[in-house]
């Protein structure tokens, strides 16, 4: 599995969200099945999920409870979402539940992390977005000098 991570900035801000992810993934991201859960940390008991707007405060109540939905009711709380900070989306194809086709986490408004086996997600991320690093493994280890949680 690739991981990707998306740190382009606009005006001194993260210059993303989930509604562009989603966007740039489509059509096959609006047919997938997503699972929507907090970010784990690699310390035992710790793990975020935080949005903002309307759509965010809706992700937020999903996340708890790590619930499913289609890809286009995803798409449309996402675009009621002003912001992601914290956040993890795994979509599955249609027919695949359970195996993962892409993880998008949203990092601390700091960067977008994006785990696929997907050419063409990889490909569209590289070509469409300017600051793209490739990640050695998923951000758990970072999240566990977080301190004050």
């Amino acid at each position: 599995m690739a991981t990707l991570r998306i740190y382009d900035l606009k005006h001194h801000v993260l210059a993303l969200d989930l509604r562009d992810l989603l966007r740039l993934l489509a059509p096959r991201s609006l047919e997938a099945n997503w699972i929507v859960t907090t970010v784990k940390s690699s310390k035992h008991g710790h793990e975020w999920f935080e949005a903002t707007g309307e759509g965010g405060e809706q992700l937020e109540e999903l996340a708890q409870d790590k619930a499913r939905l289609s890809g286009s009711d995803l798409a449309a709380l996402a675009e009621k979402t002003q912001q992601v900070i914290w956040g993890e989306f795994v979509g599955s194809g249609p027919m695949q539940s359970d195996k993962a086709w892409v993880t998008i986490r949203a990092v601390d408004s700091t960067f977008y992390e994006i785990d696929t086996d997907d050419e063409t997600v990889l490909s569209k991320i590289s070509s469409t977005y300017k600051d793209v690093r490739t990640g050695d493994a998923t951000i758990t280890s970072w999240l566990s000098d977080r301190s004050g949680e």
